[in-house]
């Protein structure tokens, strides 16, 4: 498992590399998938823009490269990614283990 580590802030988020994350997965076009929602870790700022693998969003956000702790297939059965550019606003801090 991951050790949490203080965040290398980025703009005065709470969310940076290192951090341990669930990526909220957009259910709307799927929702009776059972599939749980991946954690994993940040590994790396992504490039800031309007879109991300899980969907378009529409501000600009920052976006984050996130490692998952195993393998993740996502809800369209695409997969399995290691893992993935996720935009800010599908991450939740994950609760500490």
């Amino acid at each position: 498992m991951w050790k949490r580590r203080e965040p290398a802030v980025r703009g005065g988020s709470r969310f940076g590399v290192g951090v341990q994350v669930v990526v909220r997965l957009d259910r709307s076009r799927h929702p009776d998938c059972m599939t749980e929602d991946p954690v994993g870790v940040i590994v790396a700022p992504g490039e800031a823009g309007g879109s991300a693998l899980y969907g378009l969003t529409g501000v600009r956000e920052a976006v984050w490269e996130v490692r998952f702790d195993e393998p993740f297939d996502g809800l369209d059965g695409e997969g399995p990614r290691a893992s993935a550019l996720v935009a800010q606003s599908s991450l939740e801090a994950a609760p500490e283990a």
